[in-house]
């Protein structure tokens, strides 16, 4: 399935979500996303769920910043999350260890 819009990455992001992996890990993310489809959604995790929310958070452990063409394109598995980064295509706020952690908390299909 390719992504169409920020709402069909976030449903995926819950169904692949693994709880038993999450522990202890209590994070507030603010997803940033501008260009038309965009806007400010909000996930929570905490106690082994993953909640997501359209809004901006009253704080956020970690801010990720992107327009919606550049975030669909790295959900479709089309571009690579270091190039994004290093390039300034994505921007971070907050912890990056949590940036690295998160990576642990979701079987998540891989396209090569």
């Amino acid at each position: 399935m390719r992504f169409q819009n920020v709402e069909q990455v976030l449903a995926a992001v819950k169904r692949h979500f693994l709880p038993e992996k999450a522990g202890n890990t209590e994070a507030i993310i603010h997803l940033k996303i501008s260009g038309e489809g965009g806007g400010d959604w909000t996930i929570h995790i905490g106690d082994g769920v993953l909640q997501t929310e359209p809004g901006v958070p009253p704080h956020a452990d970690l801010v990720f910043e992107s327009t919606q063409p550049v975030f669909l394109t790295l959900a479709n598995g089309e571009l690579d999350p270091f190039k994004a980064y290093f390039s300034g295509q994505v921007r971070f706020q907050g912890s990056l260890r949590l940036v690295y952690r998160l990576s642990e908390l979701f079987n998540l299909p891989r396209r090569d």
